[in-house]
């Protein structure tokens, strides 16, 4: 079957989705036109992805939808599932849940552009904050990269939020089918449909669960790796790290870098990290800097800002706010009324979004008079901000192995 073209249609709502949209796609189900803005920051940025095809396919062919009174797209991405879903079945209620926020944003975007209401929207890792939710359909596309400690909580949290008589339908790589399928099968449930295609595995089951855990536990334990020591400019510290985030058993060139700049500059007293990946830099600074008197942390990935929340409190230092924000850009709404000393930058740049000055105008706002910035990323990227750092003057720089940090003061 021909896939259908990208259009072009009128500027998204939000100006950051407009910024980030790489096309838009039409989508048809159950013969409802549907449009949605991809992003090559997100997942499946050219076209509708294979997998979440199968699955909706399934889904119309097996599921009664006019029985579905509310539903949950969990790891929602752009939110297609979920808005093809409301679509078919306008009655129906259903959360968009997503641990990315640029993810929400889109979700939320496409969910208005096609006309679905006012949508409800939630940040966070799969199944938090909805201890009081109950589901007739949980759906979800789940990732390639998820461990089986993951989809094993996956699929336990999804039966305790299901309703009863209700139904999860998940599509997964071909390659992980066997561990979904013996997962499902070890919790007691009824596997009530499969299909099967060479790259991809859609399945629907039901069952229910004895444990008396409440519904959508804040249980960051799926996700950890192991606890490791490191030593990085002088300093030793430990951390427990999770997986699919990098920096997990070693620390990479950039963010050695700027631990080596940070160490010869004074911290400051308040300090905002952008994107604190496993939390190295946040706790590497308090174990350095005592006389720092607050650090808070924000990134697109929730799974960032819980690791790092994690970590902080291991060593008796709660984060002062852990927000997740979709780009450089929204960190002034996120922080309203703050000022801080030192505002540490890993920017995690996008093709044709660029990131350079959202950080700009964030940190001219957000730092102090005399605040510095610590910003490191590939030698081309930093050349690149540096192009454009109008009201910062550089005081250090630091380069090795492509990358380079970079301490600038606000004038």
């Amino acid at each position: 079957m021909k896939k259908p073209p990208a259009v072009f249609g009128p500027p998204a709502l939000d100006p950051l989705v407009e910024a980030f949209t790489n096309k838009v796609v039409i989508f048809r189900f159950r013969g409802k036109d549907l449009s949605f803005r991809l992003s090559h920051a997100l997942f499946s940025s050219f076209d509708i992805d294979e997998g979440t095809r199968l699955l909706l396919k399934t889904i119309a062919q097996r599921i009664d939808l006019s029985r579905v009174h509310a539903a949950a797209d969990i790891g929602c991405g752009i939110g297609v599932i979920g808005a093809s879903i409301r679509a078919a079945a306008p009655h129906c209620g259903v959360l968009l849940q997503d641990r990315d926020a640029l993810a929400v944003a889109f979700a939320r975007e496409n969910w208005q552009a096609n006309r679905l209401g006012d949508p409800t929207v939630d940040c966070g890792l799969g199944f938090w904050h909805l201890e009081d939710h109950s589901f007739d359909l949980v759906a979800s596309n789940l990732p390639a990269k998820a461990g089986k400690p993951v989809l094993e909580s996956f699929f336990r949290q999804a039966l305790r939020c299901l309703a009863p008589g209700g139904t999860v339908a998940i599509v997964i790589v071909a390659t992980l089918a066997d561990l979904a399928r013996s997962s499902i099968e070890r919790l007691g449930c009824t596997i009530q449909h499969q299909e099967i295609t060479r790259d991809y595995c859609a399945l629907h089951f039901s069952g229910d669960t004895t444990e008396p855990t409440a519904v959508g536990r804040e249980d960051l334990e799926p996700y950890i790796r192991a606890r490791a020591g490191f030593a990085q400019a002088g300093t030793r510290y430990e951390l427990s790290t999770v997986y699919s985030l990098p920096d997990f058993d070693t620390v990479g060139y950039g963010l050695s870098l700027s631990m080596e700049l940070l160490a010869d500059c004074a911290g400051g007293k308040k300090i905002l990290v952008w994107n604190p990946g496993q939390g190295h830099l946040p706790v590497w600074l308090s174990t350095r800097q005592m006389r720092t008197r607050e650090i808070a942390i924000a990134s697109r990935d929730c799974l960032e800002c819980e690791i790092t929340r994690r970590n902080m409190a291991a060593i008796g230092r709660p984060l002062r706010a852990a927000v997740a924000v979709p780009a450089e850009a929204s960190l002034p709404e996120a922080f309203a009324g703050t000022s801080y000393d030192l505002l540490c930058a890993a920017p995690h740049p996008v093709p044709r979004a660029p990131w350079h000055r959202g950080l700009l105008a964030s940190s001219l706002v957000l730092l102090s008079p005399g605040g510095r910035l610590c910003v490191t990323a590939t030698s081309t990227e930093i050349h690149r901000f540096l192009e454009q750092a109008e009201g910062l003057s550089v005081v250090a720089s630091l380069k090795h192995a492509g990358f380079r940090a970079i301490m600038l003061a606000r004038l």
